[in-house]
């Protein structure tokens, strides 16, 4: 499968990110590394590109330019790479 990475605007990404912080986030405080609305978009993102499985979903985040992940209000660096062949 050849994955795609469709640009996130950034006149998208504010309507997105308003829409996806209505949803609760459930995970404990202490363990939050990024924000649940950017996990969330980039999720869908990588869904509407064409990925099927979580792994991919991973592997095409980690794809994404530092742009925007900041967009998202996520750090890059914080992101725990799949091992290679997963």
């Amino acid at each position: 499968m050849q994955r795609r990475i469709l640009p996130l605007s950034e006149q998208d990404t504010p309507g997105l990110l308003q829409a996806l912080a209505r949803v609760p986030d459930p995970r404990d405080a202490g363990g939050r590394v990024h924000p649940l609305p950017g996990l969330l978009a980039i999720a869908i993102a990588a869904v509407v590109s064409g990925s099927s499985r979580v792994v991919e979903t991973v592997k095409w985040a980690a794809d994404l330019p530092d742009a925007a992940w900041d967009r998202l209000g996520a750090n890059p660096r914080r992101v725990h790479r799949c091992p290679a062949g997963a």
